[in-house]
């Protein structure tokens, strides 16, 4: 499921933290300085005895890069927190306060700037956490999880991936696992869980503090149609512009592989589907599947955005132009949030800018390093850069593969995720 989409799915009601991992092996000082600060809000609430506080600064890649957890013992705000931040980095701060696995008051990002002075960012504020979902979001090592509960069933996304998983009989706690494999599971005892996905028990998992809502999109051509889900409500707009719907955005229920709402001041049922589509019109690949049954008719179309499809995971190529690479080559596709693209281009790293439009996707040239290599693997770093200035857009097939596409539809470039 893609990352706007848990955005809007996602709230804070499981319990997390799982197995402690052994300790790695000694590594270099990294030199750091600190980042201060004060979580506070307005409200007149007190806290409750057992609330505890996280703040977490994430770099760009959504990686964690410091953070400190403080339990409350029955203070008070102002909380004061301070944390060590590898110098030289930028980041993003955020700070929250829990009770349990639940979150209760949470703050906007606070961008940090790059440097290598002390930082004292004085009162963060929080605001009360709204949840709309179903899910936690944690963090395992360098993996982000979620999961979310709905009647006596789990549900668990890893790495786009969702499992639905029944309870079962615990000695302690509370246990999901999936019907076909014992060794994927969701065990909930307490103040921590045990996360395994076939048989692979996860590092340890730790609450991440809420993300700001991000609105989800969905739109067809039946005709033009497009639905807003953002801010606790959903919006439709049919018949191109000519009729506008908006109703609070109901619970979401659970199918297979699909997320369902009920709009009874609608009298309709949407269905947000976890499989590829492709605009009708365009061509252009998108994440979701969405469905709208309304009275007299049902609207089909695309969810998501279609640059949910290329961000997360490094592409390794296995062809340019038809032909398979050199083996001993890696040549890697890096798509960031920001519209920049880097990688390996087999011999040399290069830079590069991507831009996506509602007709297709186009790579405009950066820099490489200037390395010398054997001559095979020049020639095919050439063949490689110069096709990406062809590029005109992209698909996925049915494999997963990423295929990089020129104007006429030919394959330039047929890449796997890492």
């Amino acid at each position: 499921m893609s990352e706007r989409l848990r955005g809007w799915v996602a709230s804070c009601l499981g319990v997390v933290a799982a197995l402690g991992v052994a300790a790695p092996a000694a590594a270099q000082e990294v030199a750091t300085r600190e980042v201060a600060g004060e979580l506070v809000y307005r409200e007149r609430i007190a806290l409750p005895p057992e609330a505890h506080a996280i703040v977490e600064v994430r770099g760009a890649d959504d990686a964690v890069l410091a953070e400190t957890r403080l339990e409350t013992e029955g203070r008070q705000v102002p909380i004061p927190f301070a944390l060590e931040l590898p110098t030289g980095v930028a980041g993003t701060l955020r700070g929250g306060v829990f009770r349990g696995g639940e979150p209760l008051w949470v703050s906007e990002g606070v961008a940090i700037a790059a440097g290598d002075a002390a930082v004292d960012l004085g009162a963060i504020r929080l605001t009360r956490f709204e949840p709309m979902g179903f899910a936690s979001r944690m963090t395992c090592g360098d993996r982000d999880v979620t999961v979310g509960f709905v009647d006596r069933r789990a549900i668990l996304e890893v790495a786009g991936e969702r499992l639905e998983l029944t309870q079962v009989r615990a000695a302690s706690g509370a246990k999901f696992e999936a019907a076909d494999d014992p060794g994927t599971y969701f065990w909930s005892k307490g103040a921590t869980a045990l996360v395994s996905l076939a048989g692979e028990l996860l590092p340890e998992c730790r609450l991440a503090v809420p993300r700001p809502e991000q609105p989800f999109r969905a739109r067809g051509n039946e005709p033009g149609w497009h639905l807003d889900i953002a801010e606790g409500r959903i919006a439709l707009v049919t018949d191109y512009g000519a009729e506008r719907r908006e109703a609070p955005l109901p619970p979401a229920d659970f199918e297979p592989g699909v997320v369902v709402y009920e709009v009874a001041a609608w009298d309709a049922v949407i269905r947000i589907a976890d499989t590829l589509c492709r605009d009708t019109m365009t061509g252009m690949p998108f994440p979701e599947t969405v469905t709208v049954d309304l009275p007299a008719r049902t609207l089909r179309g695309c969810g998501g955005e279609a640059q949910d499809l290329l961000i997360g995971p490094v592409w390794v190529v296995e062809a340019i132009g038809g032909a398979s690479v050199v083996d001993a080559a890696r040549t890697t596709l890096d798509f960031r949030p920001d519209g920049r693209l880097a990688g390996r281009a087999s011999c040399n790293r290069y830079t590069a800018s991507y831009q996506l439009t509602g007709e297709g996707l186009t790579l405009s040239p950066g820099a490489t390093t200037r390395m010398a290599c054997a001559a095979a693997l020049m020639d095919q770093e050439q063949r490689f850069l110069a096709a990406l200035d062809e590029v005109a857009r992209f698909d996925v097939d049915a494999t997963g593969a990423l295929l990089l596409l020129a104007a006429d539809g030919r394959v330039l470039v047929t890449a796997r995720p890492a």
